[in-house]
């Protein structure tokens, strides 16, 4: 690098002290470190000023195609139904009741499962003293497993229906208002 300058090469750089060389070549590198940034600077610029443009245009697009679509979607519910957030409204009420009842309405099946396990047990225990009666009992004692099994039938059918019902509070109270999506893009 210090080898192709012509600085390097005049009579006036073999009669200098070494500090002055120094400096001198420290000129030198300077000097070639400036010309070479200022030679990247300029293809970073070709490349950057364009896209700065770009990235604007697009952010002024996506901004404008988000405002108008939230303003059809407002044309369109004022259109569809001009009372529809009075109905909304009164339709978000409804489902707040439906979905306490159905809490209310869960609790007491599960309060019937617990008595229907209890009188399982129950019957089960009446099994036991049924099968040390005479030999006549014997259809009696059938009946009364098949019973049981029933029971056990609608037991498990009552369980299904408690999870069922979970489910159904669960999917209602997530309902709870179903314009909130949408009124996230209106701007007013």
């Amino acid at each position: 690098m210090f080898e192709k300058d012509p600085r390097t090469f005049s009579p006036e750089y073999k009669n200098l002290s070494p500090e002055q060389k120094a400096m001198v070549k420290l000129e030198i590198t300077l000097t070639n470190f400036f010309k070479n940034f200022d030679k990247s600077m300029s293809r970073w610029e070709r490349m950057i000023y364009p896209m700065l443009v770009v990235v604007g245009i697009l952010g002024l697009s996506g901004f404008y195609l988000i405002y108008n679509v939230t303003t059809d979607m407002h044309t369109l519910t004022e259109q569809v139904d001009p009372r529809m957030e009075e109905h909304l409204s009164a339709m978000a009420n409804n489902m707040d009741q439906l979905a306490q009842n159905i809490s209310v309405m869960t609790e007491q099946i599960t309060f019937m499962v617990d008595r229907v396990d209890s009188m399982e047990q129950n019957i089960a225990t009446m099994n036991g003293n049924i099968g040390s009666l005479a030999v006549d009992v014997g259809s009696m004692k059938q009946n009364i497993g098949q019973m049981t099994a029933n029971i056990a039938d609608m037991n498990q059918a009552m369980r299904t229906m408690t999870v069922n019902t979970g489910f159904m509070s669960r999917d209602i109270n997530q309902m709870g208002r179903p314009m909130d999506f949408m009124n996230s893009f209106t701007p007013w």
